[in-house]
């Protein structure tokens, strides 16, 4: 079974036109995220420059062409297209799910935790807000999310795990997802197993795919969640504005911060101006919050 002492690791995938946000995000988790936490920085090799002014004593930044295996290219002045070593157009929000499944070439850590950009933490986080007597917390909430563009995410994964096409009976998606690098070790051995040929071959080609569903779903299929070193939790750790409604209700306190909350998300397509943004994570941290380390998510 794992140890209580498995380091943690903070990855973040990001690009040039979300520098802004991932600053923000990078002083919040310089603020409130335990200095023990490393974090990662992984962004595209022309982005690197602009990225490294945010490095410090445990903020790293690489290369995405440094770390997922194989060859991909991003095209010249394109943020939203990359090629793979035999030309295969890869579109740039699943090369970003191949980067998150690479985890574990960036970090050596056993324990992956992923923060996107448009975070930002708001409360204390520490290793204890997910690991509970060496189980690391699993975000699965039971029957949710099994129709539309959803059930063909489960449909995918089941395609690439060798499963039956299904519903897994749980949805996985979420804010801070957390990881085990030894099970995503395993899940690209399995995936290459199922079908002879690297693993990221398959993904960046699916047309329809959710990195967190796939490792979710090898997780519970696969390994078992009994046998995993995880622990099922369906509580939300990040306070998520989706609609420009509930930023305003977040700002106004008519939806205050929700009480397990570590973080906020505002939806990078919210219209909200960088001062906006700004005055409500302020307004946020000024607020006399109970502090939430020790507690689980």
């Amino acid at each position: 079974m794992p140890t209580h002492h498995e380091e943690l690791s903070m990855i973040t995938c990001s690009y040039a036109p979300d520098y802004q946000r991932c600053e923000r995000l990078c002083r919040s988790v310089d603020r409130w995220v335990s200095g023990d936490i490393a974090h990662w920085l992984v962004v595209p090799a022309r982005d690197v420059a602009l990225f490294r002014t945010l490095s410090n004593g445990r903020r790293n930044v690489v290369a995405v062409e440094d770390v997922v295996p194989g060859k991909f290219w991003q095209l010249p002045k394109s943020t939203r297209w990359w090629l793979d070593s035999r030309a295969w157009p890869v579109r740039g929000w699943v090369m970003q799910q191949v980067t998150k499944l690479s985890a574990n070439f960036v970090s050596s850590a056993e324990l992956i935790i992923f923060a996107d950009s448009d975070l930002q933490f708001v409360r204390p986080f520490s290793r204890d807000n997910v690991v509970h007597d060496g189980q690391l917390r699993l975000h699965r909430i039971a029957g949710a999310k099994d129709t539309g563009e959803h059930l063909l995410w489960h449909h995918k994964a089941a395609d690439l795990i060798g499963a039956k096409k299904q519903y897994f009976g749980h949805d996985y998606i979420g804010q801070l997802i957390t990881w085990r690098r030894s099970h995503l070790e395993g899940l690209q051995q399995h995936l290459e197993d199922q079908h002879s040929r690297p693993w990221y071959q398959g993904v960046a080609r699916a047309l329809k795919v959710s990195e967190y569903i796939l490792y979710g779903a090898y997780v519970d299929v696969v390994v078992g969640i009994d046998k995993s070193g995880h622990f099922s939790c369906d509580q939300d750790p990040v306070h998520c504005c989706w609609f420009k409604e509930e930023a305003d209700a977040l700002a106004n306190g008519t939806n205050p911060l929700q009480e397990r909350a570590v973080a906020v998300l505002l939806q990078s397509n919210l219209g909200l101006s960088d001062q906006d943004e700004q005055r409500i994570v302020r307004d946020l941290n000024a607020s006399s919050l109970r502090p939430l380390e020790g507690l689980a998510l």
